[in-house]
């Protein structure tokens, strides 16, 4: 009877391996569609054919992230849903996409290159549960192996990891109260406002958030400090350039009225130098003195449009000035944000692990005289709902899969001669 039940466990588990082979060569043989939190490199290119070379465009690509909804958002062409897309689907559209927005002769040549995965998470009976680096045809054995291999039984490693997991709970507490009160700051900071309104979740009465949100203003006050200090300079700076196109104004009058008498100057005594009255000579250092205000006149003209022009350079820069503070602002806010919401994801799978992690303890003693095997579930999240998946060792993952490890145990023989089997597994 013990034979024939092995023949067929085994049996099975073949069958399940081969299986398992089947759907790992279609998933490898398929391209991977973008998940949430990808981060991406693009690079954007056209062939210039007056020249014979490739063009970069620099201003539409770099480095971006799909964002939780499944969104891309692209410099000129705003966002783009990623969903179910291969990096290089992903680029055909883009190019497309810019073809049609610009008005482009020719499809510009666009490339998306993944530059990270969204990791995985192994929970459960492993020894070191936690985040992973996703790698593409990463299997549940493979996670598996980074994760630690399968959960040593030692109440103290256990005890070692719950400290370690309770203290990174309060680390990512602490980066997350520093992250909402940064937040606040960049959104006064791009809103130009006059004073940070921090949101009713910071507590101002506790003396570490109080401290938190204080640094938080002394930063903004020295921003808004130098921001005032660069626009005065270049407001005094416009100033002065309309006192000079003022001054010189005033000159060109002068200026003007001087030549005004020069030239009936200059008229009375041709008549004189025609009737004999006075001589060439006096009528020469008259026409001399008529050229000098005329030059002066032409100088004068020369500095004003100078002045003027100073004038709108400076005008320029201030609102350069302003417009470079506010882009730097929305840059950081959008990584911050980011941020934020990768350590609210990195607290919730911490504090499954620590559900897991407590609960794994209390099965310490039985699972040491059982008979102990493994089982796999994949927690997948696909089109806002939460899939649960049987899994062998050899199933593939996708980026974001949480694979919770289960401890399989049976125990020894009772007295009557029945087996009586355990599983541990706690909910993620």
């Amino acid at each position: 009877m013990f034979s024939f039940h092995k023949r067929a466990s085994r049996q099975a588990a073949l069958c399940g391996v081969l299986l398992a082979s089947v759907s790992f060569g279609s998933v490898l043989a398929a391209p991977m569609s973008l998940a949430p939190l990808t981060k991406l490199r693009l690079t954007v290119v056209q062939f210039q054919p007056a020249s014979g070379d490739y063009k970069r465009w620099d201003a539409l690509g770099g480095d971006f992230a799909v964002a939780p909804d499944g969104s891309l958002t692209v410099p000129t062409l705003g966002a783009i849903d990623v969903a179910g897309l291969s990096a290089e689907q992903l680029g055909t559209l883009i190019a497309e996409r810019l073809q049609a927005k610009l008005g482009l002769l020719d499809t510009p040549d666009a490339s998306v290159q993944v530059l990270e995965y969204p990791p995985v998470y192994v929970v459960g009976s492993v020894s070191t549960p936690g985040e992973y680096a996703f790698r593409p045809g990463m299997t549940v054995m493979q996670a598996l192996a980074v994760a630690g291999g399968e959960q040593r039984l030692d109440s103290a490693g256990g005890l070692s990891e719950t400290i370690r997991l309770q203290a990174d709970l309060t680390g990512f507490a602490s980066d997350i109260l520093r992250t909402t009160a940064r937040l606040a700051r960049l959104k006064t900071e791009f809103d130009r406002g006059s004073e940070i309104a921090f949101p009713p979740t910071l507590n101002a009465s506790d003396p570490g958030i109080s401290e938190i949100m204080e640094q938080e203003r002394r930063i903004f006050d020295a921003h808004t400090n130098e921001l005032s200090r660069q626009q005065t300079g270049l407001d005094q700076l416009g100033e002065l350039y309309n006192a000079e196109i003022d001054a010189l104004s005033q000159k060109s009058q002068a200026v003007d009225e001087q030549i005004a008498r020069a030239e009936k100057q200059v008229e009375s005594i041709q008549a004189l130098v025609t009737s004999g009255s006075a001589t060439t000579a006096r009528l020469s250092d008259a026409e001399r003195v008529l050229a000098d205000l005329r030059s002066q006149r032409l100088d004068n003209v020369i500095a004003t449009m100078t002045a003027r022009e100073n004038l709108n350079h400076s005008q320029r820069d201030l609102a350069k000035l302003q417009d470079e503070q506010q882009s730097a602002a929305a840059a950081q806010l959008q990584q911050e944000q980011a941020n934020l919401e990768k350590l609210m994801l990195n607290q919730t799978s911490t504090m499954r692990m620590l559900r897991q992690s407590t609960e794994a303890d209390a099965n310490t003693t039985l699972a040491r005289t059982a008979q102990m095997g493994l089982t796999y579930t994949i927690m997948r999240d696909k089109d806002g709902q939460s899939l649960s998946i049987d899994a062998t060792e050899a199933t593939p993952l996708l980026p974001g899969d949480l694979v919770k490890v289960s401890l399989q145990m049976q125990l020894p023989m009772g007295p009557t001669g029945g087996v009586a089997a355990a599983t541990t597994s706690s909910q993620p």
